[in-house]
């Protein structure tokens, strides 16, 4: 796992479940790429199952997508999809 050490136990058992969620699918980059990875964009997954991923995301954490956060630029690479995740996670 390439995490910046600044990162707390959040980002870790996020990035951990994340990576986990796009293993079930296939094969995955090295971890140092794996933050900048834009998993729509190369087919790792498709539309689809995009919104089960969601859904399970959301499930796991007990958070809530917006319709424009799921259509929007933050959920297509995995470090901006992390990133998102720990910022609803920090909502009261």
């Amino acid at each position: 796992m390439t995490l910046p050490n600044s990162v707390g136990a959040t980002s870790h058992t996020v990035y951990d479940f994340v990576v986990q969620l796009l293993k079930e699918k296939g094969a995955i980059p090295e971890p140092e790429a794996m933050m900048a990875y834009r998993y729509l964009a190369n087919g790792h997954i498709d539309s689809l199952a995009f919104i089960k991923f969601i859904f399970r995301i959301e499930e796991h954490f007990g958070i809530q997508f917006t319709e424009s956060e799921m259509i929007g630029d933050r959920v297509k690479t995995v470090g901006e999809l992390i990133a998102l995740i720990e910022e609803k996670l920090r909502q009261p």
